[in-house]
């Protein structure tokens, strides 16, 4: 029988990827919790990463935003010297003879440069996965980040134990499947993918801004092995009801479903954070992520810290703080 996410060793948590991730998820009932992170933003305290923070909070998923396959970076640990040489190509560099105070110099080093995925998941202890940006027509992301098969195997090379894409209004419901059902055959069955939709740039006519029931059943068709989906209360229409309907799709076509707040009220007050976690909860989905809104790309440490509470209880929440090994 699988393990549950919720209980397993940092160490197993930091191999955990493809169908067993999948599997602990699943048998978790519906307790699992994410944290979303910028990868170039400084840890939001010094000395440490928001990676970290997270996974010390209650995290048992750290989810990476805006990490480059191109050029690995995260922010908080130091820079290897093949990670300064190959963003100084970039312009971005310090010489050893630039007349500059030392703290300015260990922040610079301390941005990380060459750091991967991989060693976030060693260093912490915790799943972490990636999200890539779609692929479209006048999409501008840089190729390391696009939703392209070269990007995505080279993603899951730099350890990421999972890709999510994740649609906009600026995306139609087929082309997010396209880009899902092109990754599944180039990467095979084993990688797990998520396609989800958040309200990013505003709404446009036509389109969906969060992901409903309909649009489940072509991105699970796709390939999409969990779909994601915006927390009832974070945007209009978003109600627990209209939620619920698009989870129990999933799960009638045998895919996961996690519940998202992904619009900056996860850096609102820690009674906002808890109803948005409890609503959510009623929705019965497998994962509940709470975003990177706040100061330093991590929300507040405490926001993760109540989400998790309100997820899963105390007894879950201070076990995954607390164990180690």
């Amino acid at each position: 029988m699988a393990k549950r996410i919720i209980e397993v060793s940092p160490s197993i948590l930091a191999k955990l990827e493809g169908r067993e991730l999948i599997d602990a998820i699943r048998v978790s009932g519906g307790r699992a919790v994410s944290a979303e992170i910028v990868a170039f933003r400084p840890g939001l305290v010094d000395g440490t990463n928001n990676g970290n923070l997270a996974a010390t909070f209650g995290a048992d998923i750290v989810h990476m935003n805006h990490y480059d396959v191109d050029r690995p970076q995260v922010a908080g640990f130091s820079s290897t010297p093949e990670g300064v040489e190959e963003w100084a190509k970039q312009g971005i560099s310090l010489k050893p003879s630039d007349q500059i105070e030392d703290p300015t110099a260990a922040f610079f080093a301390s941005m990380g440069f060459g750091i991967t995925i991989r060693d976030l998941r060693n260093a912490i202890g915790r799943v972490v996965g990636l999200s890539l940006e779609v692929n479209f027509p006048g999409a501008t992301a840089p190729r390391g980040r696009l939703s392209i098969p070269d990007t995505a195997e080279r993603a899951l090379e730099q350890g990421a134990a999972y890709l999510t894409l994740i649609g906009t209004p600026a995306h139609s419901p087929k082309i997010l499947a396209d880009n899902i059902r092109e990754l599944r055959t180039a990467l095979g069955p084993d990688p797990m993918l998520v396609a989800g939709r958040m309200p990013w740039g505003g709404s446009r006519p036509g389109m969906p801004d969060f992901m409903k029931a309909d649009e489940v059943e072509l991105q699970v068709e796709a390939g999409a092995d969990m779909v994601a989906i915006a927390a009832p209360g974070t945007m209009p229409g978003a109600t627990i009801e209209a939620v619920r309907a698009a989870v129990d799709k999933a799960h009638q076509l045998g895919a996961l479903a996690e519940v998202s707040i992904g619009t900056s009220q996860e850096s609102a007050d820690e009674e906002t954070v808890r109803r948005l976690a409890m609503d959510s909860r009623l929705t019965g989905a497998d994962l509940y992520q709470i975003g990177d809104g706040g100061y330093s790309g991590v929300t507040l440490p405490e926001n993760i810290l109540s989400f998790a509470m309100a997820i899963k209880g105390r007894r879950h929440a201070y076990r995954r703080m607390a164990m180690i090994g």
